[in-house]
């Protein structure tokens, strides 16, 4: 198996490891299992372009060292292709990288992805655009983006800035129509704080960070949070951390392969994409590209 290990510099710093380091744990890990390797460390200003020139060489495996950005950038390159996608979780949340099962320290996630398996998972995607895990719309892209804003300013001004923006999201519910799978004759009309699209549904069990057993069932998600004040918002994400949304009116729960979101005045609308804040034309049409992608997996329990 030919290896092309693309991993950003600066992404082990907050688990006290080196750049350097992280590239020799790397090829050290795949060359004992017998694997020729290549492997790039790069700035994250040049991130795209060595991902670009990884895939240009056609190796069996990309491997992706990074967060959920890089992850995704990954993988909308190798989509298509007979290259399937590694990840080497360096981030904060690492979304794939646990639903996947690859432990979150590198020597450990390196042994596992060296005698992993190849395994066919679902991509969703939003007018065109791909993304592995979620979508959200309402709140949590406008904390994104003010979140990058604020960044470096005094934690006083960061604060203020974010209490002021709870506010006005609280004042200023949107309104969208919603339909599922083609159905535009039949679209639901809502008013929300935060809209998510997952790819694949979230399981039904307590976790900070939301996460999915199955990766290839074709079906979207569609999480619709919709209180009547910013402490239900508090009180909906609580109860839906604890895995407890079911029954829970104020947090609507759907399924379909397609959605389409529409708006009857705004053209734009912001979206975090697995993290990173877009702005999109409306309306907004996902659905879910099944078994689209090939990735490195360490080999699961059944196959023990």
């Amino acid at each position: 198996m030919r290896v092309h290990a693309v991993i950003n510099s600066r992404a082990g710093q907050a688990l006290g490891v080196s750049g350097e380091s992280l590239a020799d744990k790397t090829r050290a890990a795949f060359e004992a299992a017998g694997h020729a390797i290549t492997t790039d460390l790069v700035e994250p200003a040049t991130m795209g372009a060595a991902l670009d020139r990884a895939v240009a060489a056609k190796p069996d495996v990309l491997l992706a060292g990074g967060g959920d950005g890089t992850v995704t950038s990954a993988a909308r390159r190798v989509l298509g292709t007979d290259i399937a996608l590694a990840i080497l979780p360096l981030g904060t949340v690492n979304r794939l990288a646990r639903d996947l099962g690859i432990p979150l320290t590198p020597d450990a996630a390196l042994d596992a992805l060296a005698s992993g398996e190849f395994r066919k998972i679902d991509v969703a995607e939003v007018n065109g655009e791909a993304f592995l895990c979620n979508s959200l719309l309402g709140l949590p892209p406008k904390i994104s983006a003010e979140r990058q804003a604020l960044r470096g300013h005094p934690l006083g001004e960061r604060l203020r800035g974010y209490f002021a923006l709870l506010k006005t999201v609280i004042a200023s519910r949107g309104h969208l129509d919603i339909a599922i799978d083609g159905a535009e004759t039949e679209r639901m009309r809502v008013r929300v704080f935060s809209l998510a699209v997952s790819n694949n549904l979230y399981d039904e069990r307590p976790s900070l960070v939301f996460s999915r057993k199955a990766l290839s069932d074709g079906k979207l998600g569609v999480y619709i949070a919709k209180p009547h004040s910013g402490l239900g918002l508090i009180w909906v994400l609580a109860r839906a951390a604890l895995g407890l949304w079911r029954g829970d009116d104020r947090l609507e729960q759907l399924s379909a392969s397609e959605v389409t979101i529409m708006t009857r005045r705004r053209k734009t609308l912001r979206l975090s994409n697995d993290g990173e804040v877009v702005r999109m034309r409306t309306p907004l049409r996902y659905r879910v590209r099944p078994a689209a992608l090939t990735v490195l997996a360490p080999v699961s329990k059944d196959a023990r």
